[in-house]
């Protein structure tokens, strides 16, 4: 900066002196490097010197305002940025010169080349069946063609008997996807989560061997309700025994952030995996753990609710379903009074949101925060540790004692 001002100063000051005495010597044949010149006109201003022309007058006003003047330009030309000013003209002199000569001249060079276009692959969001028929129709590969016009509701139109070599069928696919998995009604609950070992261990499992006895059935549910009792004591973090969580780089962030942690929670059928909480924030985490790529779409379509779609399946989509847990817990809030500001998080694990881009908009009106950890993909979604803040100070026990109570209550 300092060296800017001083160069700067050198070269105004040559340029307005001699411009200066050029304007004097034209005009009035004053010299400013001769004392000669001075003295003579100190001595005429001595002398009662009578200024009545206009000529006269502009000699004495240059003479009089040639020292601010001076100063004046000098530190306005200081502000300028000379270096990008004469860096940006040099870009775009270059760059004129590579439009005019090195480009054309490259065209001409360059031996012709056939490119091969790529077009990347697309998921586009098919109208969904209105009806459960018609959706059965749809989600059922091995229907006859009479079986499937007749749940579609249209008329069954034979195909002609082609005179040519049939091609061997295709093998069907070892897995099929049942679509009506999805017809949820209001009582339907969609917390289902198949990573979760906690609610693994309660749910019974099915065996083909014979039956056990009444009493040994009964032994067996006091057992497994009294492990539960005890997976509940302690609910502000995991059993140190189970692995499962502390292996969560959701909950890890979550502590080093400073947040007391309840796992496993279920606000309104939705199950929410973490809960972190401060003195003034609930931070509701909900992790996608479904790989593949998916299509976000948080549109209601035939009052329904709000679907991501993959190549051959779809689901509801996760940020509905955080946003009716933040509903659901809003009022229970209220109901408490206790005054919390929740923050929603919907955190992607493993899946890549192929069109995130042209979400954030969308996630951004509903104020809910869609982040990414581990694997999750596209790299334009911010990640989870960056978005989440930190804890802004602890919380008095017998508010937290309350709490807990309240978010274990639909349990």
């Amino acid at each position: 900066m300092l060296l800017r001002i001083t160069l700067v100063g050198i070269i105004w000051s040559v340029l307005f002196i001699e411009g200066i005495r050029v304007i004097l010597l034209t005009n009035w044949h004053f010299d400013i490097f001769r004392t000669s010149h001075w003295t003579h006109a100190w001595n005429l201003w001595r002398s009662g010197w009578i200024i009545d022309e206009t000529k006269e007058w502009a000699f004495i006003i240059i003479i009089l305002t040639a020292i601010p003047a001076w100063a004046t330009v000098w530190a306005a030309l200081s502000i300028i940025n000379w270096e990008n000013l004469f860096s940006n003209i040099w870009n775009f002199l270059v760059e004129l010169v590579r439009k005019i000569f090195v480009l054309p001249l490259r065209k001409l060079m360059a031996p012709s080349v056939q490119t091969k276009v790529i077009k990347k692959k697309t998921i586009t969001k098919e109208t969904r069946p209105t009806t459960p028929q018609a959706r059965m129709a749809a989600s059922t590969p091995n229907l006859s063609p009479e079986r499937r016009a007749q749940l579609m509701g249209v008329p069954y139109k034979p195909q002609p008997i082609s005179t040519t070599t049939a091609r061997p069928a295709a093998k069907p696919a070892s897995k099929e996807f049942s679509h009506s998995l999805f017809e949820l009604s209001d009582d339907d609950n969609f917390d289902f989560d198949l990573f979760d070992d906690k609610k693994a261990e309660t749910k019974p499992s099915l065996s083909l061997s014979t039956p056990q006895s009444e009493s040994e059935g009964d032994h067996k549910n006091d057992r497994s309700t009294s492990s539960a009792k005890k997976k509940r004591a302690d609910i502000t973090a995991p059993d140190t025994k189970n692995k499962t969580y502390h292996s969560n780089s959701t909950f890890e962030m979550l502590k080093q952030k400073g947040y007391e942690i309840i796992s496993g929670v279920t606000l309104n059928d939705v199950f929410i995996d973490f809960v972190g909480i401060s003195k003034n924030h609930l931070c509701l985490c909900l992790n996608d753990k479904e790989s593949g790529d998916w299509l976000a779409d948080e549109e209601r379509f035939n009052d329904e609710e709000p679907l991501w779609f993959s190549e051959s399946s779809h689901r509801i989509s996760p940020v509905r379903k955080i946003a009716l847990a933040q509903a659901a817990l809003s009022e229970k809030l209220a109901a408490a009074d206790l005054k919390f500001k929740i923050i929603p998080y919907v955190i992607e694990q493993i899946g890549n949101i192929i069109n995130a881009e042209d979400m954030f908009e969308i996630w951004k009106d509903l104020h809910i925060n869609v982040t990414r950890i581990d694997r999750g993909t596209p790299k334009e979604i911010p990640l989870f540790a960056k978005k989440l803040e930190d804890a802004d100070s602890g919380i008095d026990k017998g508010v937290l004692d309350k709490l807990k109570k309240l978010l274990r209550s639909d349990e």
